[in-house]
């Protein structure tokens, strides 16, 4: 084609192609009139002898190439025409898979951005986290001792860096009366250089700023900065007060910088949740810390090591290196200090992100795997309803490929219809998925890894899209092959009723039914599960009471509280105010939040038996009347009374006592803790107020005024709602110190339901997919069963017109949904054995294999697909032989 001449538009090739084909027949039509026929009889004859007028022009459309997009186009136009024509199934499945797809693509999204997606640091599989393993502790992975990290960073040659930080929650004050709580991180000034990060305004910490006694520096985050300074480019050189402690913000980091909470990489890696929350931090502080004073074997889980290693060096290499540095260690602490035997420091490196993501990499693909079994499902419902849609149009089909229809093109037109629905309902749930993680990620009842990261991107697109093209392939080829095997000549013979009923058809039909049967069985076993499993936790003794417990969190700065006596001071003063308050029946204080997960883990041992093995105990200060607040069981001996206060009493858990005493009675007996002697004057019974997924911890309660925390817990006993109580418990708390920080006011309740928030989640998801997939399940055997009612109407009149009962055509209609039904309950149970065992680290206090859910789910499942299957029996039942007979 020559430039400057433009190119025929489709409706003028239409047209040229018209007129070709018109002469080409008048042409045929004059020389057949010249052999004698009429000219009605030559019209006749030339069309014979030309062919096929319409494949000759799809021919020719073929052959100009652009023509195809046309084509493609026009069939979708069909496909939408053939769709307004059932618009209940249409409607039906567009929800189905808007659903379907939206929930993939929200659980794939959040799969890929935790799970799959690099760390977002330049070379990000060179950072790893460090964890020392010491003996006393049970050889447990948890955070390093700084002064080991210091030597580590001195003598190892496997890091290009090495440094180490602490989550902190502390009081900052933001133009109101009272502070607020900040989750916070303090390092060395080199967390920066390790982690190659760049600030968008300021600077990073300076080496000088990790001098002890040196200026206070700090560098906000992205969100930090837009809340508080409204993203003022001025904000450097500009103070925050946290406490009485003034700090000049020097640095704001770029908006794409996440860095991980408290909770997703802990310091403390057993029992539970870490102590300072799931929020991401809002601030950076440099630390000032003389490591050369710290204790030699302590100090442990308070602060995590992170490291970049250099090019070219393993992981393996790297821990290798720190364990012989750690043997180093052992030799030259004091005699005094730590177990100085081999092995008894060991150390482990560990890729971040593997520690970031932790427990959660199976707690997702368990997800995901949930969520692609519901689509699966959805997919062979929705090529169940196709399927008997197609054999409803089988004759058209057939006069299409009597007409010359190529088969290529009788598929295509088949897929168009679910590749129009997949279309519109993929469009529809990736919008769903996007509003969905939204509120995920501003309410999430849970501490996900990365949840900050998490966004829709190109990879979840391409997966949508791969999703879409597999549920139109999956649930519109099937129907489409079964088509073509269809005998044209056949199909235009038979009647309606019988192109439905064809045996191979129905039993088709029939086994797409098990398929779903045994994924919905699968699922629902695995749900079962893991509902059995909360229950567990949430009916299992706990050891106190939660009810009518109300608890407040007050925090004081370290700067104007830093002398014990004004801690105890705030701490007499604040339970002499709740105790006034109306309605209060107890009030008393714990080091330490209830279900928050283990701390203060120390050795303790018996003074007459040095020798005797020393058992690892968790340290709780508490006041006289935080037993009876939480109503503990008192074993033996009594509980603490004022007159403890210049005493060193000390009350033990049962198991404590008895990995002590055994059998003997522990009362005035003496025990050591962190190298001092405590008189025991009483035990309590065990209880599980660290967490209630693990079994009971060996406690010791001390008196608080022998070390009173920084971070006080105000239990109080009282029948009023917390919202009534919740205004008096605060002013009781700032009528004596109007600095502190109260950091929440809740029900011990409802920190019982947080503390199994993760489990809660799982649990609700299960069973909206598992609700979700029988629902399906029992939609796939009505339809198929009423289809088999219709096609099978002629026979069942036959059977009646011959003696048959009503019970007898319920039994057959019953019987045909039985088979599948069997067959998917035995398959299902096969593949959700193989699923418990994967997910039994997930569960408590179930087994993969248990018989009561087997036995509910089974029951459930007879039960539903009886019901479905009621209606469709009870309208063969009610055929009447003598209609249907006249009517065929």
């Amino acid at each position: 084609m020559r430039w400057g001449i433009p190119k025929p538009r489709p409706k003028s090739r239409e047209a040229d192609l018209d007129r070709e084909l018109r002469a080409h027949l008048e042409l045929e039509a004059e020389q057949q009139s010249d052999s004698g026929l009429t000219p009605e009889e030559a019209r006749y004859a030339a069309r014979r002898a030309f062919g096929n007028v319409t494949l000759t022009k799809e021919e020719v459309r073929q052959m100009w190439g652009w023509t195809r997009w046309d084509i493609f186009i026009q069939d979708l136009r069909y496909a939408l025409r053939s769709l307004r024509k059932s618009p209940g199934f249409a409607m039906a499945a567009f929800l189905t898979l808007a659903l379907g797809i939206g929930a993939s693509t929200a659980v794939f999204t959040i799969v890929d951005s935790v799970l799959l997606r690099p760390l977002a640091y330049r070379d990000s599989g060179r950072l790893v986290a460090l964890w020392e393993r010491p003996r006393m502790l049970g050889g447990e992975a948890t955070g390093p001792n700084p002064r080991h990290v210091d030597i580590w960073q001195k003598r190892a040659t496997a890091f290009s860096g090495l440094t180490f930080l602490r989550h902190m929650a502390i009081s900052l004050t933001v133009s109101t009366e009272h502070p607020q709580m900040a989750p916070i991180v303090a390092s060395p000034p080199n967390l920066f250089d390790v982690l190659q990060v760049q600030p968008l305004l300021g600077r990073t910490f300076i080496p000088e700023e990790g001098v002890p006694g040196h200026a206070s520096v700090v560098i906000l985050t992205y969100p930090f900065w837009q809340s508080l300074f409204h993203g003022d480019p001025g904000v450097i050189g500009k103070t925050i007060r946290t406490g009485n402690v003034s700090h000049e913000i020097v640095g704001v980091l770029p908006s794409d910088f996440h860095f991980p909470s408290g909770t997703t990489l802990r310091a403390f890696r057993r029992g539970g949740k870490a102590l300072n929350g799931g929020l991401d931090p809002l601030l950076f502080m440099s630390a000032g810390l003389d490591v050369t004073q710290m204790e030699w074997n302590g100090n442990y889980g308070n602060w995590v090591a992170l490291g970049r290693l250099k090019p070219g060096v393993a992981i393996s290499q790297a821990a290798a290196q720190v364990n012989v540095i750690q043997n180093q260690i052992v030799q030259e602490m004091p005699a005094s200090e730590g177990d100085h035997r081999p092995g008894s420091l060991l150390a482990s490196v560990q890729p971040l992100q593997e520690a970031m993501v932790g427990d959660s990499r199976t707690e997702l693909w368990l997800l995901m795997s949930a969520v692609l079994g519901l689509m699966l499902i959805a997919c062979l419902n929705l090529a169940n309803a196709q399927l008997g849609r197609g054999m409803a149009r089988s004759r058209e089909f057939a006069v299409r490929a009597a007409l010359g229809a190529a088969k290529g093109w009788l598929v295509w037109n088949s897929v168009a219809e679910n590749l129009l629905l997949a279309g519109c309902g993929g469009v529809a749930g990736v919008l769903l998925a996007g509003f969905s993680l939204d509120l995920f990620r501003r309410y999430s009842p849970v501490d996900l890894p990365r949840l900050s990261e998490v966004h829709l991107n190109l990879a979840v697109l391409a997966f949508s899209i791969a999703l879409i093209l597999a549920v139109s392939l999956l649930s519109g080829l099937l129907p489409a092959l079964r088509l073509l095997s269809t005998d044209p000549q056949a199909a235009l013979q038979q009647s309606t009723a019988r192109a439905l009923g064809s045996r191979h058809s129905n039993r088709l039909r029939r086994w797409l039914i098990g398929l779903q049967v045994a994924g919905c069985t699968a699922l629902l076993l695995v749900t079962g599960l893991f509902s059995k499993s909360l229950l567990h936790l949430l009916r299992q003794d706990k050891g106190f009471e939660t009810r009518k417990v109300i608890v407040a969190e007050a925090r004081l700065a370290p700067g104007e509280y830093a002398t014990d006596q004004s801690r105890i001071s705030f701490n007499d003063a604040v339970l002499e105010n709740l105790r006034a308050i109306p309605g209060v029946q107890i009030a008393a204080m714990v080091s330490a939040m209830p279900l928050d997960g283990e701390s203060w883990i120390e050795p303790v041992q018996r003074i007459d038996r040095p020798r005797l093995e020393t058992p690892l105990i968790n340290f709780r200060w508490v006041s006289p009347g935080y037993f009876e607040a939480t109503q503990q069981k008192l074993v033996a001996g009594r509980f603490f009374e004022e007159r403890d206060r210049q005493m060193s009493n000390v009350i033990l858990s049962e198991g404590e006592a008895k990995a002590l005493w055994g059998s003997e009675s522990p009362i005035g007996g003496q025990v050591k803790i962190e190298g001092r002697t405590f008189t025991v004057i009483g035990v309590v019974g065990d209880s599980r107020n660290t967490s209630l997924k693990t079994p009971p911890p060996r406690m010791a309660y001390v008196h608080y005024t022998d070390r009173p925390p920084y971070t006080s817990f105000f239990l109080i006993r009282a029948p009023t709602p917390v919202s009534t109580l919740a205004p008096g418990i605060r002013q009781a708390i700032w009528k004596y110190a109007p600095d502190a920080t109260i950091a929440r006011v809740q029900t011990l309740d409802s920190q019982l339901t947080d503390s199994l928030a993760t489990e809660r989640f799982q649990t609700s998801v299960l069973l909206s997919f598992g609700a979700a997939a029988l629902l399906l399940a029992m939609l796939g055997i009505y339809g198929v069963l009423s289809y088999s009612v219709i096609t099978r109407k002629q026979e069942i009149g036959v059977r009646m017109a011959l003696g048959a009962t009503r019970s007898s055509i319920y039994a057959l209609t019953f019987g045909e949904a039985g088979t599948p039904v069997v067959v998917g309950l035995a398959a299902g149970l096969a593949a959700s054995l193989l699923a418990g065992r994967l997910i039994q680290k997930l569960l408590y206090g179930v087994q993969a294999v248990d018989a009561t859910v087997i036995l509910t789910v089974t029951a459930l499942f007879l039960i539903s697909a009886t019901a479905a299957a009621f209606l469709p029996a009870r309208r063969a039942a009610s055929v009447d032989p003598m209609t249907t007979l006249r009517a065929e």
